[in-house]
């Protein structure tokens, strides 16, 4: 969704995801601007809840990461999304 700052947006998306699936486990996730893919990594390790120390190496990171989001359906918020490129996305 684009547009504005202040033209409702975000309450639009939340008000449509409550009238769809009022028990959708819905997380909500701000990238700054230009995120590497570490950085993507970190925000879905904290939207997801995850337990401990994030990983130090990429493909671990990425492993914990597939095998947390397999384990049941979710629905990602993602604010300023036009902020992510290829890197944050792959």
């Amino acid at each position: 969704m684009h547009g504005g700052a202040g033209f409702g947006k975000t309450l639009a998306v939340n008000t449509c995801l409550r009238a769809l699936e009022p028990d959708e486990d819905v997380r909500r996730v701000t990238f700054r601007a230009r995120p590497t893919a570490r950085a993507v990594r970190y925000e879905l390790f904290t939207a997801l809840d995850l337990a401990g120390e994030p990983p130090r190496h990429p493909s671990e990171f990425d492993r914990l990461l597939k095998t947390a989001l397999a384990e049941r359906p979710r629905t990602f918020l993602v604010d300023e999304a036009q902020w992510l490129n290829g890197e944050a996305c792959g």
